[in-house]
């Protein structure tokens, strides 16, 4: 993802740091090329600032941010870090900003502002009514209708509602059983997109791997993100996608403690 590495460099220079103090995140040559080359995975640049305690929208080109399926991937990850505050300021700063064209990443951006609101200011009332517009989007997506079912009826209980509450918990349990199987196939998305892959349709292999990351990203599981990351990458033309991908999967290798697939992972970015 482009981000603005000069910032992350000065801030780096006038705190006194060498590269390698930032080893625990990632490499000192990978940090330098963040500097330089103004590319890097987003974990890792959310990683580094907050390290160097340096704004979110700051790290970032406006462009970047203006840009629907960027500032869902950084809200998401911000989403994911319990850091509400921060999705709230992007969503209101550059999310009304944007002139959107997939209606699905406008109720994703309403479920995590609902959410935001509901567990970061604790504004149930802001919160019912943007899950409430998260559902006209998403009521038929079947990863994300529980999700949105379970925040409103949170919204009923804080709001001694009981039995509302108690409808839509019971809703969000019928479908969460429905899919229980669905979300245990994660790592099936990889063996099927090798699948496809290995059969020469690239196409559908990179959709098999980007359905499987959004997935797991949206349950909250890491398991199996590296082996997505990783097939998704080795089957891209374009070179710096491939290495900005490989970086995502070593990220989450390391997470996950995939040790054979980090070497895998290694070799792969030394040879580019």
């Amino acid at each position: 993802m482009e981000v603005n590495g000069f910032i992350i460099k000065q801030m780096r220079e006038d705190a006194g740091l060498p590269r390698d103090t930032f080893s625990a995140i990632c490499p000192p040559a990978e940090l330098e090329l963040i500097e330089v080359k103004n590319e890097g995975a987003l974990e890792v640049i959310l990683d580094l600032c907050g390290k160097l305690n340096i704004f979110y929208h700051q790290a970032f080109p406006e462009a970047t941010l203006l840009t629907e399926v960027s500032l869902l991937n950084i809200v998401r990850s911000l989403h994911l870090r319990q850091e509400f505050s921060s999705v709230l300021f992007l969503l209101d700063t550059y999310g009304k900003k944007i002139t959107y064209n997939n209606a699905r990443i406008v109720g994703h951006l309403l479920y995590f502002r609902a959410y935001a609101n509901l567990f970061g200011n604790h504004d149930t009332k802001k919160a019912v009514y943007y899950f409430q517009r998260a559902y006209t989007f998403l009521h038929d997506e079947k990863r994300y209708e529980p999700l949105v079912l379970r925040g409103l009826a949170t919204c009923y209980q804080a709001n001694e509602e009981k039995k509302r509450a108690r409808i839509f918990f019971e809703r969000a349990e019928q479908l969460e059983e429905k899919m229980n199987t669905q979300l245990q196939l994660g790592p099936s998305y990889y063996h099927a997109a090798c699948y496809y892959a290995d059969r020469g349709n690239q196409e559908k292999a990179n959709e098999l791997c980007d359905e499987g990351i959004e997935t797991l990203l949206e349950v909250n599981l890491s398991a199996g993100l590296e082996e997505l990351f990783f097939e998704k990458a080795i089957i891209q033309e374009d070179l710096a996608e491939q290495v900005q991908l490989l970086k995502q999967a070593d990220y989450y290798a390391d997470l996950n403690n995939n040790h054979q697939l980090k070497e895998l992972i290694n070799k792969k970015l030394t040879n580019n």
